[in-house]
């Protein structure tokens, strides 16, 4: 199988700026290609003309006709796959609930003309369920595309997985190689950005508020420094630097903004599901996992703190949520956090000792595969008179050992960062319960002295010689 990003139609001139993504719909769903729309699928209608319209008037609810309209994948099969037009389908179907999650509305369609049977999948560029536009950052094939489509082709005992030309990523065949011998791996949804994160911010502060005065108090709340002038700059907690709003794409310039929060008094307000981040349900299987294997197991209270860490960054937009804005530099470093909490799991890292037991272990075992990586290298250096399988042994060997210091250094790192990410936590904590301290201990005392405050003041007016 293969997966190909075929194109993300962008607003068309003129006055019909989805043209690309009606003509899109249309082509895909041609009747002489698709066995008079037989092999069709689409949670947006059953003709295109109703697909089209159905992503339209969804466009026109959320008031975010510019920009994007729509995004175009295709998977291929190979001739001798086995893989016939049903089966197609439902491998592009799962595809479409995997990556989309039910958000977006889309239209899939195999196309059977062509001695490789093919799906063409088109989906909408706006949110179904809350608004939010569809984004495809720098990286997001490894992080979203790659670990789906190794999924299914896992599933359905698919051939070597193949990329486009455009793209780097492991090779299905390769990975399985890799992961030999090891747990089934879990690749965590991490294509978060700091863009993102502040694309989701102006969503949300737009849906709750009436004037601009409301969208930049709504910002406060979070924890924003703004800068309102020609162009409306903002810097969330945690980043060092502003970003100017008009650069994060159609819809959240200055004016657009403002059109979008005085479109809210005319626009039928609905009930918003909120959003959340990162692979609930792959966390859920590593605890269920181990559950299963360790009957009666339970986290530590080391491993706790990484857990709610994690659960509150996941869960930073629910109702009610604490502090949102504490955890939102979170979501940079969520696969990485998911990682931790994994590894901490399946190595039974329980408290801060334990993980420098592991780190020290891991540290002597890169030390001796260090040595035995350079013993190798100089035997394969010095083998000028050895035979061509001799050879090739050798090279098999340094190859090994290679990709042994290779795992144990990422297992170092992993370790490193998730001692780092303790005492991180441990000192945000301190100053939490510091700062909570010092203001309980004022109201106690103007509980208990409430002219307190007005005596030293009027003392130290009397003091002050008058000019």
């Amino acid at each position: 199988m293969a997966v190909t990003k075929l194109l993300r139609m962008k607003q068309a001139a003129g006055n019909n700026k989805a043209a690309h993504l009606k003509y899109n719909i249309h082509y895909i769903c041609n009747p002489e290609k698709t066995e008079g729309g037989l092999y069709i699928s689409s949670n947006a209608g059953f003709s295109p003309e109703t697909i089209f319209c159905t992503m339209m008037r969804n466009k026109e609810f959320w008031n975010k006709p510019d920009g994007s309209q729509g995004f175009h994948y295709m998977l291929s099969f190979a001739p001798d796959s086995g893989v016939d037009e049903k089966l197609a389908l439902q491998i592009a179907e799962e595809f479409c609930q995997e990556l989309l999650q039910g958000r977006f509305y889309y239209v899939c369609a195999v196309h059977n003309d062509r001695p490789h049977m093919h799906v063409h999948i088109t989906f909408d560029s706006v949110s179904k369920e809350d608004g939010y536009k569809f984004h495809s950052p720098k990286g997001d094939w490894e992080r979203r595309i790659q670990p789906i489509t190794d999924r299914l082709s896992r599933k359905y005992g698919l051939p070597e997985l193949v990329y486009d030309a455009e793209r780097k990523g492991v090779h299905y065949g390769e990975w399985e190689k890799r992961s030999a011998g090891k747990k089934e791996d879990i690749e965590w949804k991490t294509a978060y950005e700091w863009d993102d994160i502040i694309r989701d911010d102006i969503d949300e502060a737009v849906a709750h508020s009436h004037s601009m005065e409301d969208f930049f108090r709504y910002l406060r709340e979070q924890k924003y420094v703004i800068r309102d002038g020609t162009y409306l700059s903002l810097r969330p907690y945690g980043k060092p630097q502003a970003r100017r709003t008009s650069r994060l794409g159609s819809g959240y310039g200055k004016e657009e903004i403002a059109k979008r929060i005085a479109d809210n008094a005319v626009t039928p307000q609905i009930e918003n599901r909120y959003r959340t981040y990162g692979d609930w349900s792959a966390m859920q299987a590593v605890i269920y996992a181990k559950i299963k294997i360790t009957p009666g197991w339970r986290m530590s209270p080391f491993q706790r703190q990484f857990y709610r860490r994690w659960n509150n960054t996941v869960f930073l937009r629910r109702p009610g949520a604490a502090q949102p804005w504490k955890y939102k530099k979170e979501l940079l470093e969520i696969g990485k956090l998911s990682d931790a909490i994994r590894y901490m799991t399946d190595h039974d890292i329980g408290s801060l000792q334990d993980l420098q037991q592991c780190m020290d272990n891991l540290e002597a075992e890169r030390d001796a595969a260090g040595r035995k990586l350079q013993a190798e290298r100089t035997k394969l250096y010095r083998s000028s008179s050895a035979g061509t399988e001799e050879k090739t042994a050798m090279q098999e060997q340094v190859k090994k050992y290679s990709g042994l210091l290779r795992q144990v250094k990422k297992e170092i790192n992993l370790a490193e960062y998730i001692s780092r990410k303790f005492y991180e936590m441990e000192t945000e904590e301190k100053e939490h319960f510091q700062d909570t301290d010092i203001r309980l201990d004022r109201n106690i005392r103007q509980e208990k002295h409430p002219e307190e405050k007005r005596r030293r003041r009027e003392a130290s007016e009397r003091q002050t010689p008058q000019k």
